[in-house]
């Protein structure tokens, strides 16, 4: 498919881009649950057979501020769900908790259709790298050995999770660690990503060019309009070809 045109911008040297992972770096074989069973046999391992585990599994564990939607705090919101069920936990035990779900990425996960090159492309242009994910129990660590199973060596400069900054996209603190790791400035640099809330909205408030790697099941009521928007990231060379 075409990839349809960036919006003008004043002339600034582009020195960064950053990547958004699930389902914009990294897509997973469709079908089952591919993390069910890997987490589930990771807990038993740590633990052994707990009886809500699968509860734990399938909730919604998340309790953030209402003044601060975006604020994460997962060991917290973690041992709060314990609590509630009557379990109380160490600060420690909590942790090997949350270990036990940041599995690696099961092998049904594979990089996405040009996605390495791309990465490629942005590397020899000399652009800095970064990836910027959502995540619930993965820090960065967990996603560092992600990149490196990936066979992303060399191509990812800086990771930037959710759970490691204590805040989720949308929120500036996830860009500004970004740009901040990186050393450039808002102006500098780009997002892909294929939420149109977390990553263009989040890049554009954050003062990003923002590319929408389009799904057609996304929301698209979300009142931001990208810079390009692409149906792969085979097409994502050409946008930023123009920008530099």
């Amino acid at each position: 498919m075409t990839a349809e045109g960036a919006s003008p911008q004043v002339a600034v040297r582009l020195r960064a881009a950053f990547f958004d992972m699930g389902d914009t770096l990294v897509e997973a074989r469709p079908g089952e649950d591919h993390w069910r069973p890997v987490v589930m046999a990771r807990i038993e391992h740590a633990f052994g057979v707990l009886p809500w585990a699968e509860s734990l599994y399938a909730a919604d564990i998340r309790r953030p501020p209402t003044d601060d939607p975006h604020r994460q705090e997962t060991n917290r919101w973690l041992s709060a769900w314990l609590r509630d069920r009557g379990e109380v936990w160490s600060e420690p035990e909590v942790e090997r908790l949350r270990i036990a779900f940041a599995s690696p990425l099961p092998d049904a996960f594979m990089l996405a259709p040009g996605a390495e090159d791309s990465l490629r492309w942005c590397k020899a242009n000399g652009l800095a790298v970064a990836v910027l994910t959502n995540t619930i129990t993965r820090g960065d660590d967990e996603v560092w050995r992600d990149c490196h199973r990936l066979g992303l060596e060399g191509l990812v400069d800086e990771v930037v999770s959710s759970y490691s900054t204590g805040w989720a996209k949308p929120h500036p603190a996830m860009f500004e660690r970004a740009l901040a790791s990186v050393g450039v400035s808002a102006g500098e640099a780009f997002m892909i990503g294929d939420q149109l809330g977390e990553d263009v909205l989040g890049a554009k408030r954050a003062g990003l060019r923002a590319v929408w790697r389009r799904r057609p099941t996304i929301d698209q009521s979300v009142p931001v309009a990208a810079d390009a928007i692409i149906d792969s990231l085979l097409e994502l060379p050409q946008i930023a070809r123009a920008w530099l």
